[in-house]
């Protein structure tokens, strides 16, 4: 299964302008991708799929303090989450409902949170259960919910479900990743190869300007969006940004201070797709992750993550 048809419609989460990261000992990782991917699921016959609803902030030794990203209200604690793992449900001051996935069990008991209570931007909650290695984040409009939702293939999205991807991004201080359709479009435009409608759906003109912008950026030219293509193509934009007179790169070279290999013996894009609405999430769930460097040029490393777990994100 690639993604959920309905994942670019979902509404980004609003939310505190600068909340915390929540895993303060780990260097912010985050699977962007995972939003809306395929999870395989067992489950009923006719309902034995599902899609992630949330986004998976990667790399959590055993035992790492989690945080609270922002003010709010602990709506539950210590909830069922997967195999051995538990969850956090907050409702914030700013409006939002999140959900926290991957504590110990028990874990809260040593920093005295409780259902009800009201916590701090940066108050302790609990601590990362090793064997599940990562916080799985969901954001919702809060409402009165208490608890997430399921979102199941053939089902359009979970009501309130919002895209967290901007918010884990204000955690970390950086740039927005290139996901949507219309982000893509515009950063191709921006370099200069692609001349169509940036709020036009996905289409082989689009994909010409994708290989056409490989080609130039140095990287495999195959036509689909992956982290290379995405990290050579963040890189060429911030140049843009900050280049004047001569040293500005018009978009058919390779960034000013880059070492362009041979064209085409760049290594393939890893994970592949068919397009942007599926790069980097396989049939079994595969997500990539997202490793953050600076703020002044974005640089990201992506590698795999598979997941397998049964959970009930």
């Amino acid at each position: 299964m690639a993604r959920a048809p309905d994942w670019e419609k979902l509404a980004m989460a609003g939310g505190s302008p600068s909340p915390v990261w929540p895993l303060p000992t780990v260097t912010p990782k985050f699977a962007t991708w995972s939003l809306g991917g395929g999870r395989p699921f067992g489950c009923a016959a006719d309902k034995c799929e599902r899609w992630h609803a949330g986004i998976d902030l990667t790399g959590a030794p055993d035992g790492a303090p989690i945080l609270a990203p922002e003010d709010a209200l602990v709506v539950g604690i210590d909830r069922g989450w997967s195999s051995g793992s538990k969850a956090a449900f907050l409702r914030t001051d700013s409006g939002l409902f999140l959900v926290l996935g991957g504590f110990g069990p028990g874990s809260h008991k040593e920093f005295d949170i409780s259902t009800g209570q009201r916590v701090r931007r940066g108050d302790k909650l609990g601590r990362v259960l090793g064997s599940y290695g990562m916080i799985h984040l969901e954001t919702y409009a809060a409402a009165e919910r208490t608890a997430n939702s399921v979102w199941w293939r053939g089902e359009p999205p979970p009501e309130g479900l919002l895209n967290p991807t901007h918010y884990v991004e204000r955690m970390v201080g950086d740039k927005v990743s290139l996901l949507q359709t219309r982000q893509r479009h515009e950063a191709l435009k921006t370099l200069g190869h692609f001349k169509g409608d940036v709020a036009a759906p996905w289409s082989d003109a689009s994909t010409g300007a994708l290989k056409a912008a490989q080609k130039a950026l140095g990287v495999a030219v195959d036509g689909k969006w992956g982290p290379i293509t995405e990290d050579a193509i963040q890189r060429a934009l911030a140049s843009k940004e900050s280049c004047t007179g001569d040293e500005c790169n018009p978009g058919n070279t390779a960034p000013p201070g880059t070492t362009t290999p041979p064209e085409n013996t760049a290594p393939p894009e890893t994970p592949p797709s068919t397009g942007p609405s599926t790069d980097a999430v396989g049939s079994l769930g595969r997500i990539g992750w997202l490793l953050i460097g600076g703020v002044a040029v974005t640089s990201v490393a992506v590698g795999v993550f598979v997941a397998t777990r049964s959970r009930t994100d």
